[in-house]
């Protein structure tokens, strides 16, 4: 079904920026992306306690222990309201 498809693409084309917009107003720095995730790090905050802090509030983003991305979290694009939950309980993590 390429109508359902190509809907579908631009939906998260569409959040994806628009999360990537929220983040960069609370201070993250977000790499270009064109997947339905993107990686993100807040360069006054520890990655890991991040996702600590978010899985509290059972928000689930990935992060990796490895060289070079341990100050990242891999974050999936999700629909408007599971965006705004994640935006929501950054910016009370970030006060």
């Amino acid at each position: 079904d390429r109508e359902h498809f190509e809907r579908t693409r631009q939906a998260i084309i569409a959040e994806r920026e628009s999360l990537i917009a929220a983040l960069r107003e609370l201070g993250f720095v977000v790499l270009p992306s064109a997947a339905n995730f993107i990686f993100a790090r807040h360069p006054g905050r520890d990655a890991a306690a991040l996702a600590a802090a978010l899985r509290e509030r059972s928000i689930i983003v990935r992060h990796f222990h490895q060289p070079r991305i341990e100050q990242f979290l891999r974050i999936t694009v999700g629909d408007p309201a599971q965006n705004a939950a994640l935006i929501a309980a950054f910016g009370q993590i970030l006060a």
